[in-house]
Parts: C-alpha cells; sequence; structure tokens
C-alpha cells in the first residue's frame, strides 16, 4: 500500500497565491491591450470624421464657386476662402491618424489630391472670372471638370469610409473579445483569491489552535519539569549537605587516631633511633613523614568544607593587612631561605578576611617552596580596570610548563616530586575563594625563570567612601580602609 505524499505547506501556499498572481498578471496583459484597442479605434473614429470634414471643404469650395459666379457677391467666397485654410491642417491630421494604417493611405492620398484638385479648379474659374469675365467662367464649369472632380471625390470618400468602418468594426469586436477575457480572468482570479483567505483563514485557525495546544503542553511539561528538578535540587542539596557533615565529621574524627600515630611515631624515633638497625629507622621515618602528610591532607579537607558552609563577608579588608599578616605567618621561611617580598598599593575590600590571608600565604609559600638555588624574590601589584581588581604574584622560581596551568589548580594535583612538601590542596582551595567572591584565577609561567600567579575580583567589592564612613567613624579622624592604587 503506497502512503501519500504530504505537500510541504510553504510549497502549497506558494503554489496557491501563484495562481491569482498569474490570473492577475493575465488580466494586467489583457487591459494593456484593451487601452491599445481603445486608442486605435479612437483614431479610427478620428479618421473617419477628418475624412468627412475634407468632404464637406471641398463641397463648400464648389458651392461657394457656383454661388459667386451666380450672383456675383463677394460674401459667397468666404466658405471658399476658409476651407482652402482649413485643408492644410485637416490633412496633417488625416495623414497622422492613417500613419500605422498603411491599407488606407492610398485611398487617403488619393482622396487629398481630389480635395487639392476641387480647390485648384475653383481657383482656376475665378481667375477665368477675373481675366475673362462672367460668360468665361460659366463656360468652363459647363465643360463638367468640376463635377467629374465631385463626383470622383465623393467615390473616394465613400471607399474610405467604407475601408474606416470596417476597421472600426475590426476594432470593435477585438475590445469586446479583451473584455470578455478581463472579465473572465478578473472573476477567475477573484474567485481563487476567495478560496486563497478561506484557506488561509482555516490555516491560521488550526496553527491557533495547535499552537495553544502546544503552549499548554509546554506549560504543563515546565512545570513537571520544574518539580523534578525542585524535587532533585532538594535531593542533591540533601546528600551534599550529608557528603560535607561526613568529610567534615570523617576528618575530624580522624584527627584523634592519626595525633594518636604520630605521637608514637615521634616517641619510636626519639627512643629508639640508631639503636635498632638502619632498615628499623628508614621505616620509623616513613610512618612518621606519612603520618604528617596525612594530617595535613585531613587539614585541608576540613579547610575546603569550611570554605563551603562560611558565609558571605560584610566588611572591608585591607589586603596590605592581610599581606603583612601572611608575612609574619611564614616569617621563619622568609629568614631562612632569604625570601624578599616588594609590593605596590593594594586596595581595601568586602572580602573573607581569613581566607584571603590563606590565599595571599598560600601563594607565597608557594613560591618559596619551589624556589630555584637563588634567594626567592616575590612582587605583588594589583591593578584595577573598568570592570576587575587584578592582583598578581609573580616570582622567580623554578616555574613550570604553561600546558599545565590548569592542571595545578584541581584537587591533590601536583607537579613536582614527593620530595617536596604539601598536599596539592592549596592552589585547589585558593581559587575556589576567588570563584566565591565573583572572581577567577589562573596562572602563567616559564620553565627555569619563575611563575606569575593572577586573580581577580569585581570591582563591586570597592568599599566607597561614603559607604565607609557611616559604616566606620573612625575614617572622619583619618583612619584609612582603602588605599588609592597609585599611577
Amino acid at each position: 500500500m503506497s502512503v501519500p505524499v504530504q505537500t510541504d505547506p510553504k510549497r502549497r501556499l506558494g503554489i496557491l497565491f501563484s495562481v491569482p498572481l498569474a490570473l492577475s498578471l493575465l488580466f494586467f496583459f489583457v487591459n494593456l491591450a484593451t487601452e491599445r484597442t481603445d486608442t486605435r479605434l479612437l483614431e479610427t473614429q478620428n479618421l473617419s470624421w477628418n475624412v468627412t470634414q475634407l468632404r464637406y471643404l471641398a463641397t463648400d469650395a464648389n458651392a461657394a464657386e457656383r454661388g459667386f459666379l451666380l450672383t456675383g457677391d463677394d460674401s459667397y467666397l468666404l466658405p471658399l476662402k476658409q476651407a482652402k485654410a482649413v485643408f492644410p491642417i485637416q490633412a496633417r491630421f488625416c495623414e497622422s491618424y492613417a500613419r500605422e494604417r498603411p491599407d488606407l493611405q492610398p485611398r487617403l492620398q488619393r482622396l487629398v489630391a481630389l480635395v487639392r484638385t476641387s480647390f485648384n479648379q475653383a481657383d482656376q474659374v475665378l481667375e477665368t472670372q477675373r481675366t475673362a469675365g462672367f460668360s468665361a467662367a460659366l463656360d468652363l464649369i459647363k465643360s463638367g471638370a468640376s463635377e467629374t472632380t465631385i463626383n470622383q471625390l465623393r467615390a473616394a470618400a465613400g471607399d474610405l469610409q467604407s475601408a474606416i468602418e470596417r476597421e472600426e468594426e475590426d476594432s470593435l469586436n477585438r475590445q469586446r473579445n479583451l473584455n470578455r477575457w478581463a472579465f473572465a480572468f478578473f472573476a477567475a482570479g477573484s474567485l481563487v483569491m476567495v478560496v486563497v483567505l478561506v484557506w488561509l483563514y482555516n490555516v491560521l485557525l488550526s496553527y491557533l489552535h495547535g499552537r495553544d495546544s502546544a503552549h499548554a503542553q509546554l506549560q504543563a511539561l515546565n512545570a513537571e519539569l520544574e518539580a523534578r528538578i525542585e524535587e532533585r535540587t532538594r535531593a542533591l542539596t540533601q546528600a551534599n549537605e550529608e557528603l560535607q557533615q561526613f568529610a567534615y565529621v570523617a576528618s575530624h574524627d580522624l584527627q584523634e587516631p592519626l595525633r594518636t600515630v604520630v605521637s608514637f611515631s615521634q616517641l619510636l624515633a626519639n627512643r629508639y633511633q640508631g639503636k635498632l638497625d638502619e632498615d628499623a629507622d628508614e621505616f620509623i621515618g616513613y610512618i612518621v613523614s606519612s603520618s604528617r602528610r596525612m594530617t595535613d591532607l585531613i587539614n585541608g579537607l576540613l579547610t575546603l568544607v569550611r570554605l563551603r558552609k562560611a558565609g558571605q563577608p560584610t566588611a572591608p579588608a585591607s589586603f596590605e593587612e592581610m599581606l603583612q599578616e601572611a608575612e609574619i605567618s611564614l616569617q621563619a621561611a622568609i629568614r631562612e631561605h632569604h625570601a624578599e617580598i616588594q609590593h605596590g598599593p593594594l586596595p581595601s575590600l568586602v572580602v573573607d578576611r581569613v581566607q584571603f590571608s590563606q590565599v595571599l600565604q598560600n601563594l607565597i609559600s608557594n613560591a618559596i617552596k619551589y624556589r630555584r638555588e637563588i634567594a626567592p624574590v616575590i612582587r605583588i601589584k594589583a591593578e584595577r580596570d573598568s570592570s576587575n581588581w587584578v592582583f598578581s604574584i609573580s616570582d622567580n622560581g623554578r616555574g613550570f610548563n604553561q600546558e599545565f596551568a590548569e592542571r595545578i589548580f584541581g584537587l591533590f594535583q601536583r607537579l613536582h616530586t614527593r620530595d617536596t612538601e604539601g598536599t596539592g590542596m592549596g592552589l585547589s582551595i585558593a581559587r575556589k575563594v576567588v570563584e566565591r567572591h565573583g572572581g577567577r584565577m589562573w596562572a602563567q609561567s616559564q620553565e627555569g625563570v619563575g611563575s606569575t600567579f593572577f586573580f581577580s575580583l569585581p570591582v563591586s567589592l570597592e568599599v566607597s567612601r561614603s559607604c565607609d564612613i557611616i559604616q566606620n567613624p573612625a575614617r572622619k579622624q583619618g583612619a584609612s580602609l582603602y588605599t588609592e592604587p597609585r599611577a
């Protein structure tokens, strides 16, 4: 059984609209042909009227000539003079109307020639009257030349009028046929347009009904999806809270047995160092170092859990003061390795003071930890653009391959061997602190030259002077919590 092929609605619509368009074009062309036929018919009627006028001019000239000879009154010559004056104009009109009618031109030329001959004969009679008298002029008329010319003129005019009437009849027939076709095309186009409009109306109603139904279904699906998302969000939130609680409890509970392991390992190392063989001393060292590393990992996990639970800060914090706190915490390492820390003006922003102190401490500690054979030099800067404060902590340490610039921010990710202290959690925690405040963190490095760690914070965290004065009255007495950057 063959499956019926469904026509594309756009194609169907195009076909339906092309039919009345084609009929409209046909109606337009028929109207143009009708207008040309009307113009030709009007020219034919004008030609017929001018031919009649030419015949009347010849008749008036002949009558004026005879009236003058019978009465001798010059007033009878006025129609002749008027006819001779009007004749060239009428002749030009006839020639212009017959220009596109080659079948009528010979007849028209003969008629014009006969009218001109009639005028010449009248002039000849009048000239004879002036030179030889009325008797000679009457004898010339009685010769019959004028009468012959008039008869020929009547015959030529009749023949021309018959041809003009035939052409006029053809034009009228053509005009009637074109009018019928124009009416037929107009009626067919109107009927098709009505059909198209009715079809469009039904299609539009069907579309609106389908749209309303689809909208109702979409709203129902959206409501169902929102309910599912809300339920899943609640489940995920609950699971996340339970997981965080588990991590916190597990990390906290692991501290006590781990302290016991570390304590007894240190006792073994202190009491039996050198009393047992070298393997025992090495094994005790492994136990002590692994226990300490486990302690650091647990402390890192606790820091990460506390970071997720921490609330949003509301008070301004000076980065210069936080840098001083970080230097104090790292004073032993700074003195031991002769590290030099340089910094420019640093702003005050609404951030978590404790967390960013840890961020600065972590970055400076890494710069010292991953040093080269030369003394570490650490430079800290802060620059403001239109939307962010961008902090940079650069060093002259070992550096790393730039292709690992993202990997180092992963949890438990390390680029160096276990010989270097660390858990691989510091940079991950630092990035989460920055992202929690609406910023981002990245790094640039070159092996054997040094590294630069950047983090940005939005300028919306700035402490405005007016808000600062309201919240901190000590500012009126000169206490400054915000340092403007030097140009």
